[in-house]
């Protein structure tokens, strides 16, 4: 039942209240948009802030409702755009209770803007506006900025509850709750009465505290929250804002409960599949693995049973081929590109593997790919095989490979067969067995050591029939083996129940879990519901696979764009700000302690870009272009080329230029590991009709390469130009590689300085922009020429139309077009063009030194290639030690109090003068601020009191017209418990714009101090500076 209320006041900056019910918790989520300093009355806020405030100390007479009827909860903050917007879970229903806790899924979210009233309308009223009217124009104008998310959130595939952990297993919760029991039991012995009272609350941890983040698809857009909670609550205050449910973290998935009879006995028999955010995606936009060992469609199934006796739960996986492959273009045919080679792979497939095995203990791999050399599925079937049997031999040990070609096998319907694969991995999934914990006891009677790993192409069709089919025999077991504890047998009526309960709910699963990924349901899902394959059901599967094209293809990128805006952490983080300083200051002091977490060193990087007009690989040799004193053995080595193919319609329409691609790659290979002493790998290589990037890696560094995405945004460019990039991280330094064919003409300047913009605005890394990264490289055929006053590149780059912030290395080199081909003679055409150096490279970004910029003598274009050799300064960042740094820190702000923080943000900076203030309401007797400690004497903390707190009235508030931050939350910010320090409140946040200790408040106190009559004032001022802030 929807129990939560959000009420919003639009003035003077809009302020948004999450209240859960009076009765259970008292803790309300306040939103309140930030302004900077010095704009105009008018202008919009540019950021929200966030605190956990108590409904006591808030005027809810000042406020409205921004939503007429209750609602579920709250998942979070998400930044669109410029603005910054509320997620609410509006609708839902109830799927059912698993183990007396409710189970609901979302049917509809709503989102609102946390800056302004601009999009309420839009989201009360989703149905047909009525076009009538003075106002119709304006009202069909305005379109949600996050109607994608909203969509995908009520597309009905995410559940919550409020008091179930639904991200963890039943193995996991009864592991869990029995650590937290001993450990309880072991503090109890020895605690006070008053750590008693602590350690029996951590015998039942809260659902925020237990939640495992891999299966949490809001957890960016709650991150602050959960922030603000663990560091500013005491323990009691934690519990009163989680009884409250009103922060709702979602799963995406399934979750089937049934009830089912035996004899007079009612049991419960339900299916909970958890789809991992880590490798988020639409089916051709989240393929293979990443760096991190993560894979696309990956999904926990587990299978429950249980009744007032006992639970049993088995678990199975799935999850894509953990190799790095793709489909890309329009897919007609299942055409698979293998995206990297098997050195480059390894590392990520090995991660994966270590994962599972922690995990699950042991895992039994069921490939379900084609066996036949003539499958379009055998070489990504290989390159699975090669990647397990090159896993380390710990890792290996616990991991069993198996395959069963399924439509070689199976063919149209052959389904009697699957008992041949039963048969092959009867042995493995035996000796794994399955979970069950008896009620009376309280203790697991068995337990599951292993689990089934099962893919096909897309993990959802082949799939779905085989993890049901594996499962019938484990769920008869269970059945059997429990029905005799009770002396009950099921009757032919009961085992018609049970088996229509068990095929529904297993082909619900299927449907759903194909929705998420393909956007229709499960191909043979009537063989799965039914237990056979019928004309209908062949008719189905026909519309559906028609269907699949479209979506895929046509309908894939909207979705994909909100399922980015899930995980877009780096927007949230700088459009949502924390009221608190001591994050601020925590940051301030993590940079001073880098050394403790972080270390520095070198990468070399070896760029080339060459213009091969049209030229197939000739056996001249690359060396002069490739390599020079300076080259060294680079850890990187990055190659653009352009005009793959003659620019020519013939050309377009006949050439193979994936085959030019992969000719051009293996010359390049061939040609750096023959010169250098190391061995270098594949890292990614990719083509856009005549543009070619290829990069390779030292094998000796491949692991610290990850995170590598590639990019073609064009925005509609002519296929013979425009820039194709890839971005990597190499430790924890973000890299982006940009090769380019900018518009050719002597005259074309505006045209190409277009191509640059067009480009760098379409370059998205999976949701990361170009400029985005620490370092930026650019290298290709700019095609700027040489004119009367000035060389055309440098000369648009001191205008600043285009490159800016960009470096070049002096140019020594002569001009690199245009010659005739294969001679040394500049152009002796009729167009006698005049010679310029249109091949160029650049780069942007701190701590880059470049060592060489010259050009290779090649002359079978009638361009010379260019070459340039970098020295970068990479980060490598241990972020468990980074983590446990800050944690550290933020414990001894908030240790320390408002006194300790506001001294160490004053250290160097000083306080602002105070803003006029009218106090108009008091819940209770406000403490008096304790006097100014003396510096021999500690301060005396301030108690916080839940029942104290002051509202302010601004509406004559000058400081408000002046855009004063400090004035635009209506919530006083001195109350003590707004901050949970038992020293006392805060100084409100600063930002890039605003900072709070810009105005010279202590130099003037000072100042004071030093005049006639004056003895004491700085002491009063300060005290004041800090307690009405």
């Amino acid at each position: 039942m929807a129990t939560v209320s959000v009420f919003v006041d639009d003035y003077p900056t809009r302020t948004v209240v999450v209240r859960p019910p009076a009765n259970v918790s008292s803790t309300c989520i306040v939103y309140t948009a930030q302004r900077a300093a010095g704009v105009a009355p008018g202008a919009a806020p540019a950021r929200s802030s966030v605190v956990l405030q108590p409904a006591e100390t808030i005027d809810f007479g000042r406020l409205r409702l921004l939503v007429p009827r209750p609602v579920f909860g709250s998942l979070g903050a998400v930044t669109v755009g410029t603005d910054v917007f509320i997620v609410l879970a509006v609708e839902a229903e109830k799927v059912g209770a698993v183990e007396g806790q409710p189970i609901l899924r979302v049917t509809r979210a709503a989102c609102f803007s946390l800056l302004s009233n601009k999009y309420d309308k839009v989201n009360t009223d989703p149905g047909p506006t009525n076009t009538s009217g003075v106002f119709a124009d304006d009202q069909a104008a305005v379109v949600h900025p996050c109607q994608l998310l909203i969509k995908l959130l009520s597309s009905g595939s995410f559940y919550f509850s409020p008091s179930f952990d639904l991200t963890r297993s039943l193995d996991e919760r009864i592991a869990s709750a029995a650590s937290a029991a001993a450990a309880a039991a072991a503090a109890t012995t020895t605690a006070t009465t008053t750590q008693a009272t602590t350690t029996t609350d951590a015998a039942h941890p809260s659902l925020l505290d237990s939640l495992d983040f891999d299966f949490v698809w809001n957890r960016e857009l709650i991150r602050h929250l959960l922030q603000i909670r663990e560091q500013e609550l005491t323990p009691q205050a934690r519990l009163d804002f989680d009884r409250g449910g009103h922060l709702l973290p979602v799963i995406q998935g399934f979750v089937g409960l049934e009830t089912v009879t035996a004899g007079s006995s009612a049991w419960q028999m339900g299916i909970i599949s958890r789809l991992s955010c880590n490798r988020a995606g639409t089916r051709f936009n989240a393929r293979g693995i990443n760096d991190d060992g993560h894979v696309s469609n990956f999904v926990e199934t587990e299978f429950l049973i249980s009744n007032n006796a006992f639970r049993a739960s088995f678990l199975q996986i799935r999850g894509s081929v953990p190799v790095f492959w793709e489909q890309t273009g329009i897919q007609v045919s299942h055409k698979i590109t293998l995206s990297r080679g098997p050195e480059s792979t390894q590392h990520a497939a090995q991660k994966h593997f270590e994962e599972l095995v922690r995990q699950y203990s042991a895992v039994q791999v069921v490939n379900l790919l084609g066996q036949s050399p003539a499958s379009g599925e055998y070489g990504l079937s290989e390159a699975y095989r090669s990647a397990v049997m090159s896993l380390t031999p710990e890792i290996k040990n616990a991991v069993t490979y198996s395959t069963f070609d399924f439509n070689a096998i199976i063919k149209r319907d052959s389904y009697e067969r699957l008992e041949e694969l039963i048969d092959i991995n009867e042995a493995a999934l035996g000796n794994f067995g399955y979970l069950v914990y008896d009620e009376q006891s309280k203790q697991p009677v068995f337990r599951q050591t292993g689990v089934m790993r099962t893919n096909c192409l897309d993990c959802l069709d082949r799939t779905n029939v085989v993890q049901t089919q594996v499962l019938r025999p484990f769920a008869k077991r269970m059945l059997d083996l429990h029905m005799g504890r009770f002396s009950l047998r099921l009757s032919a009526y009961d085992q018609e129940l049970w088996s229509n309960a068990f095929n529904g709910l297993w082909a619900d699963n299927g449907d759903w879990l194909s929705r998420i990924y393909a956007g229709t349901g499960a191909l043979k899902s009537s063989y799965t519901r039914k237990g056979k394959q019928t004309v209908f059901g062949f008719l189905d599967d026909a519309a559906k696979s028609v269907n699949r094209f479209y979506v895929s293809n046509f309908q894939d990128k909207g979705r994909q764009e909100a399922i980015d805006m899930l995980f877009d952490a780096n927007q949230t983080t700088t459009s949502l700000i924390q009221r608190n300083p001591a994050y601020e200051l925590a940051e301030k002091q993590l940079e001073t302690r880098m050394s403790e977490f972080a270390k520095t060193s070198q990468a070399r990087i070896l760029l080339g870009t060459y213009n091969l007009n049209g030229k197939l690989p000739n056996g001249e040799s690359l060396d002069s272009w490739l390599f020079s004193s300076q080259t060294g053995s680079p850890e990187l080595i990055i190659l653009g080329v352009q005009e793959l193919i003659e620019l020519t319609p013939g050309q377009y329409i006949s050439s193979d230029t994936n085959l030019l691609r992969l000719q051009w790659e293996a010359e390049f290979l061939s040609a750096i590991n023959k010169r250098l002493g190391s061995r270098y790998v594949v890292l990614r290589s990719l083509h856009l009709v005549a543009l070619g990037l290829f990069a390779f890696v030292r094998s000796d560094v491949t692991q610290y390469v990850r995170k590598v995405e590639t990019s073609t945004g064009l925005g509609g460019m002519a296929a013979n130009k425009g820039g194709i990039g890839i971005s990597l991280c190499f430790h924890d330094t973000t890299m982006a590689f940009v090769t380019a064919h900018f518009a050719a003409g002597t005259n074309a300047v505006e045209e190409r300085n277009r191509d640059y913009h067009t480009i760098s605005n379409g370059l998205r890394f999976r949701g990361r922009t170009l400029y985005d990264h620490d370092m930026i490289f650019w290298f290709g055929d700019f095609n700027y020429r040489i004119n009367v006053s000035n060389e055309e590149l440098r000369e648009q780059m001191e205008f600043g139309a285009i490159f800016g912030g960009f470096n070049e290395g002096p140019v020594t080199f002569e001009p690199t077009y245009k010659y005739d081909n294969g001679s040394m003679a500049y152009d002796t055409s009729e167009k006698a063009r005049v010679p310029s150096w249109t091949d160029r490279v650049l780069f942007k970004g701190r701590h880059i030194q470049q060592l060489d910029y010259g050009r290779g003598e090649q002359l079978m274009s009638d361009h010379r290639p260019v070459r340039a050799v970098f020295v970068a300064q990479v980060n490598e960042i241990n972020f468990k030690a980074r983590e446990a740094i800050r944690r550290e820190l933020l414990n001894q702000l908030f240790t320390s109090g408002a006194a300790a923080v506001a001294q160490q943000a004053a250290a160097t900076k000083v306080a602002p003068p105070l803003p006029k203030r009218n106090p108009v309401a008091m819940t209770g007797p406000r403490p008096l601020p304790t006097a100014a400690p003396t510096p021999a004497a500690p301060a005396a903390a301030v108690v916080p009191s839940a029942a104290t707190g002051t509202l302010i009235d601004l509406a004559d508030d000058s400081a408000a017209s002046h855009g004063d931050p400090a004035s635009t939350n209506p919530f006083l910010p001195s109350d003590p418990y707004l901050w949970s320090n038992p020293s006392g409140p805060l100084p409100p946040p600063s930002s890039d714009t605003t900072k709070w200790w810009d105005v010279q408040r202590v130099v003037q106190a000072q100042m004071q101090a030093q005049m006639p009559g004056a003895a004491g004032a700085p002491a009063g001022i300060a005290e004041r500076s800090l307690l009405d802030m």
